[in-house]
């Protein structure tokens, strides 16, 4: 069985279309980002919790002042502020 050719078919070509070329220069877009009055407010606190977190319990000049005092025999022991903040300390160590 022979089976003949139809037409030109070796020589079908595409034709490519071309870009249409302008004189403008595409636009650099970049991104950037805006932080909201709320986001700005909640980093504040953040860094004031932080610094807050870093600073130790104890009050070293304070402890050496009421050493010293207590050397010296110039503290008073009889400052009932002092006694029950002392006390409520103990009774919430005691409670836990």
């Amino acid at each position: 069985m022979v089976i003949e050719k139809i037409g030109n078919i070796n020589n079908i070509t595409e034709t490519k279309k071309s870009k249409h070329v302008s004189g403008k220069k595409e636009e650099i877009k970049s991104d950037s980002i805006e932080i909201s009055s709320a986001g700005k407010q909640a980093a504040e606190i953040a860094k004031s919790a932080q610094i807050v977190k870093d600073t130790p319990d104890i009050r070293a000049e304070r402890v050496k002042d009421i050493k010293m005092r207590i050397d010296n025999g110039t503290y008073d022991f009889n400052d009932n502020k002092m006694l029950e903040m002392v006390a409520d300390k103990i009774a919430n160590f005691l409670v836990r």
